[in-house]
């Protein structure tokens, strides 16, 4: 199984990047290669660590869509270089994993164990739920990949071994190279592979431990994938508004249903080990504060989210850190008026500016408040205190990061009170869960004016926010947020039953628009920022404002400008360069996507959009 694993593995590279295709010719030749692997083991090798194999799959979330939709923001204030500014040409292309996990794995081996490693097995017939369930995710991960890049080389690409294929012709989000829409094919993919799961038997070997995902549960793989094909169709609904509704309709009349609780969610845990301890993984906590737009509307209502994902900072006691408390009492000491003085950081949850027009003022332009004071000596010193809240890093790191040679002593909660066990925590991506669908499904229910999946769209909504808040409850006890799970936290504060009926009890929360649903989303997209990005892009929510207060219910988004120049948020991503031997069908690509008006008119101009994405 390595030695296949490891040639699959470069395949992306070799073809794509190299053009050496003599790797893969072998693997598709060399009978030692092949019907030697237990399909089941080789789906645990090609979704191994989901979108999430890598350091810089994190690094990378936190530096692009966790900062664009105003989640995080630099310790320092917000930075011009993190969005569009068409005044001087800077055009960030957000990272996501998608294409290069696509051709690199994923794709890659799904496609492989599908094609070869099944076929080529004596007992084939009794793997077709493997294939199945492989080919609901292929789908699924190509059509993430098109979301944001808006080309491939799908139809033609991995075909070099089978139909001599070596330089693939390029697919669009809207056409493929049969004049197929790609969202349709993908549709039309889940479709067919639901069907093979909805006639599965006794007969079927079980991915059981093998599946990180819903160990192997076929019942919970056809919700996933009726699920998904309503997510897919909502992207296209202001382009394909006829589709859109017809999937809607039928997914929602599918007798195996969609994810309908927590427990159904789909979330792939990963085995990694790589963002255990290393430096880079905690630069959540080294080089990023919570947003005022993600603060603010935590705190407006009363959110009982609010110290399950955010730090308190440190102008007061009971930071979960000794030093902090120390250096706070060096305030109190020396600072008779400290309560006045410092009044805008007593809160305690203070989010920092995302707008870099405000990275040059005071309680903006550093996580760290110096302050200066004369000791009982009479000697000049000076005392630093955190001003701006940080997020809480366990979420995506193990005990936020706990090993570094950047990490200071008060950046992270007490090791010896709060560090847990390695071996306890298990990391997870999501990928659609209970709360999401609910989201989903209120805003579906919204726009058509009545009951979908037998829910308004109120009671959708307000079961979204139940939902969430017990979803993230459970997730930070599996983390070891010590608010959420240690009484001998100085902020234990767990979310309760009561709690959420309290929120839900405010007058805010009574009635339904799609401002509101689209608020909470936001912060149930939290773990899953770049579906928030696929979202605002979408509705155009949260709006922009000067000083994101919330207002009903509603979240908003900070201005974003650099020197009085209105900057934007980027659309979509740069499609990547491939070899010289496939570059011409590369250029066509491009000259096709340019084409459409709304692409922009380079494919670094990623302030235009993808096709589905309507102005």
């Amino acid at each position: 199984m390595n030695k296949i694993k490891y040639i699959i593995l470069g395949f992306a590279s070799l073809i794509l990047f190299t053009g050496c295709l003599e790797d893969y010719q072998e693997l598709n030749t060399n009978p030692e290669l092949l019907g030697t692997v237990d399909p089941r083991s080789a789906f645990t090798g090609a979704t191994e660590n989901w979108n999430n194999s890598q350091r810089h799959h994190l690094t990378g979330k936190y530096s692009g869509v966790m900062q664009i939709m105003q989640y995080i923001v630099n310790g320092g204030g917000g930075s011009e270089g993190t969005y569009v500014n068409p005044n001087n040409n800077s055009r960030p292309s957000p990272y996501t994993p998608y294409y290069s996990d696509y051709f690199g794995q994923i794709g890659l081996r799904l496609r492989y164990l599908v094609e070869v490693v099944i076929p080529l097995n004596p007992e084939a017939e009794r793997y077709q739920d493997v294939a199945a369930i492989s080919n609901i995710l292929e789908a699924y991960q190509a059509w993430l990949m098109f979301d944001v890049y808006g080309a491939a080389p799908y139809t033609e690409g991995l075909k070099l071994s089978s139909e001599g294929i070596a330089t693939p012709r390029y697919d669009l989000y809207q056409s493929d190279l049969n004049g197929d829409p790609m969202y349709k094919v993908f549709d039309a993919k889940i479709k067919e592979n639901i069907a093979i799961l909805q006639n599965s038997n006794e007969n079927q070997y079980n991915l059981d431990k093998n599946d990180f995902f819903y160990g192997g549960d076929v019942t919970n793989w056809i919700r996933f994938a009726n699920t998904l094909r309503i997510k897919m169709a909502q992207r296209v609904e202001e382009a394909d508004n006829a589709f859109y509704n017809s999937i809607i309709t039928e997914a929602l009349a599918h007798s195996g249903g969609i994810i309908s609780n927590l427990e159904q969610s789909a979330i792939y845990h990963h085995p990694n080990e790589h963002n255990n301890n290393t430096d880079d993984m905690q630069a959540l906590t080294t080089d990023y504060v919570a947003t005022r737009a993600l603060v603010n509307f935590l705190k407006e209502y009363d959110d009982p989210r609010l110290p399950i994902l955010v730090r308190r900072n440190g102008f007061g006691y009971g930071n979960n850190n000794t030093t902090n408390d120390d250096t706070f009492g060096l305030l109190e000491e020396y600072y008779d008026n400290y309560e006045m003085d410092f009044s805008r950081y007593l809160d305690r949850y203070i989010g920092n500016s995302a707008n870099p027009d405000s990275s040059s003022v005071i309680g903006y332009n550093n996580a760290y408040y110096t302050i200066p004071y004369v000791d009982d000596e009479g000697v000049d010193q000076t005392m630093t205190i955190r001003n701006n809240s940080q997020i809480e890093s366990r979420f995506f790191v193990k005990n936020g990061g706990k090993v570094s040679n950047t990490l200071g002593v008060r950046e992270k909660e007490d090791q010896d009170k709060y560090d847990v066990s390695q071996e306890e925590i298990t990391l997870f991506t999501p990928l659609i869960t209970y709360s999401e669908t609910c989201f989903m499904m209120a805003e579906i229910a919204l726009k058509q004016g009545n009951a979908m999946g037998g829910k308004d769209a109120l009671t959708w909504f307000r079961d979204g926010i139940r939902a969430s808040m017990t979803q993230y409850q459970e997730w930070a006890e599996n983390m070891g947020v010590p608010s959420a799970m240690n009484q001998n936290s100085d902020n234990y504060d767990p979310i309760t039953n009561n709690d959420i009926d309290t929120y839900l009890a405010r007058q805010e929360f009574q009635t339904v628009t799609l401002e509101k649903i689209i608020s909470q989303q936001w912060v149930n997209l939290f773990m899953r920022p770049e579906e928030a990005w696929a979202t605002w892009k979408r509705t155009g929510l949260p709006a922009f404002k000067q000083v994101p207060e919330p207002v009903n219910g509603v979240a908003f988004f900070e201005e974003i400008n650099s020197g009085g120049d209105q900057l934007f948020i980027p659309r979509r991503n740069v499609l990547p360069t491939p070899n010289t031997a496939n570059i011409d069908n590369y250029n066509a690509a491009v000259d096709a996507l340019v084409a459409d008006p709304n692409y922009g008119s380079a494919v670094n101009r990623t302030e235009g959009r993808i096709w589905w994405d309507k102005p």
